[in-house]
C-alpha cells in the first residue's frame, strides 16, 4: 500500500513539474513581443499647398480641405514595418475622411525596427480603395518604392515620415509619426489660347497650333521608401537630350471648329513635381507634328509643399512664367527661344 502511494506521490510531482514548466514556456513566449503604438499626424499633408489667386479667382486648395466620404475621398494613412534586415514584418493601412491622428499599435518582436509611414489621397469604387500611387516590392526595404500613376491631377501628393527604433522584453514604446510633402503641386494656367491669327476670319490663317504644354527632362516617377538610399527618387528613362515629357497635361480644346476665329477660354490644371530639381521650357505643337517650339526655357530647384505657377498667355507668348506661386509674377521673365524639341510620347510617362 505504501508503495502505492509513493508511485502515486511521484506521478503527481511529474504531472506538477510539467504544468509548471508549460506556463514558463508561455511566460517566455509572450516576454517576447513588445507593443508599439504609432501615433500618425495628418497635419502636414496638404497644409502647405495654398495658393489664392486673386487674378481669376481660384483657391488652390480648396478642393484639399472639403475632400468627404460623400464624394468618395479619403485619406490613405499606411505604415509599413522593416527589421534589422530590411525585410517587411507588419503594416497598417487606415483610411479617413478628417486629419485627426490616427493612432494604431502593432506587437514585435524583441530587435531593431525601422517604421515608414505614407499618406496618400485616396477615392472608394465598389467596396475598394485606390489612389494614384503603386506601392511596388513592399517586402524589403531596399526595393520598396511608391510610383506615381499619373502626375496631371491635384490628388496626386503624397507626405513621408521614417523611423528607426529598438524594442526588447515586453517593451511598450510610443512612435510619433509626421509624414511631410515630397514634391511640389504645380498650377498651370492658360490664357486667351487661339488657333486663328486674326480676329476676322476672311483675312486669317489658322496658326495650326493644337496643343500647348510645360515639358521636363529627367521626370520622376518614384519614391524610394529607404530612407538610407543614395538616390530617392526614380526616373523615367532619359532618351537624350533632345527628348522631353509632358510635364503638365496637354491642353487642346475638346470641340475646335475651323469656323472659330479664335479660342479665348482660360484653361487651368494642375501636374505634380516629384523630383527636387526639374528642367523646364514651355513649347506648343502644331497641327500633325512630332516636334514643339519651346521658349522661357528654365531649371528650378523644387520646395517640397510649395505650390508652383506655370502661367503662359497666347497674346504675350514670348513671356511666360514659372516659379512659385504668388500674385506678383504675371509676365516677369523674357524668354529664351531654343528651337525645336523631340516630344517623348510615352503611355508610362504620366
Amino acid at each position: 500500500m505504501k508503495q502505492v502511494s509513493y508511485i502515486f506521490i511521484a506521478a503527481l510531482a511529474m504531472m506538477t513539474v510539467a504544468c509548471s514548466n508549460d506556463s514558463i514556456d508561455v511566460q517566455v513566449e509572450a516576454a517576447k513581443l513588445n507593443e508599439a503604438t504609432v501615433n500618425v499626424s495628418l497635419g502636414n499633408f496638404f497644409s502647405s499647398y495654398n495658393f489664392n489667386d486673386t487674378k481669376h479667382d481660384i483657391q488652390i486648395a480648396d478642393a484639399f480641405r472639403v475632400f468627404s466620404s460623400e464624394n468618395g475621398d479619403y485619406i490613405q494613412v499606411r505604415t509599413l514595418f522593416y527589421n534589422a534586415d530590411n525585410e517587411l514584418v507588419d503594416s497598417l493601412v487606415s483610411y479617413v475622411t478628417n486629419t485627426n491622428a490616427v493612432i494604431k499599435s502593432v506587437k514585435l518582436a524583441d530587435g531593431t525596427y525601422t517604421a515608414i509611414s505614407t499618406l496618400l489621397f485616396a477615392y472608394k469604387e465598389n467596396n475598394k480603395y485606390y489612389t494614384l500611387w503603386t506601392l511596388k516590392d513592399k517586402e524589403k526595404l531596399t526595393l520598396a518604392s511608391l510610383n506615381c500613376k499619373t502626375r496631371w491631377s491635384k490628388w496626386s501628393i503624397m507626405s513621408y515620415d521614417s523611423k528607426t527604433f529598438t524594442v526588447s522584453g515586453a517593451q511598450t514604446i510610443s512612435i510619433a509619426m509626421n509624414p511631410k510633402p515630397v514634391g511640389a503641386l504645380g498650377y498651370l494656367f492658360l490664357q486667351n489660347f487661339q488657333f486663328l491669327n486674326e480676329y476676322n476670319t476672311s483675312s486669317a490663317a489658322d496658326n495650326g497650333i493644337r496643343s500647348i504644354c510645360l515639358y521636363g527632362q529627367n521626370v520622376a516617377k518614384g519614391f524610394r521608401l529607404n530612407p538610407s538610399a543614395t538616390d530617392r527618387f526614380i526616373y523615367y528613362d532619359d532618351a537624350g537630350p533632345d527628348s522631353w515629357y509632358f510635364l503638365s497635361e496637354k491642353q487642346v480644346p475638346s470641340a475646335f471648329d475651323k469656323s472659330w476665329t479664335y479660342f479665348k477660354s482660360n484653361l487651368y490644371d494642375y501636374f505634380y513635381i516629384l523630383a527636387p530639381q526639374v528642367h523646364v521650357v514651355f513649347g506648343y505643337v502644331k497641327n500633325g507634328e512630332s516636334t514643339f517650339s519651346g521658349y522661357g526655357e528654365a531649371t528650378y530647384n523644387i520646395t517640397s509643399g510649395q505650390t508652383y505657377l506655370a502661367y503662359w498667355d497666347y497674346f504675350q507668348v514670348g513671356n511666360p512664367y514659372f516659379g512659385i506661386a504668388d500674385n506678383s509674377h504675371w509676365h516677369t521673365y523674357s524668354s529664351s527661344v531654343k528651337g525645336e524639341r523631340t516630344l517623348l510620347r510615352r503611355n508610362d510617362a504620366k
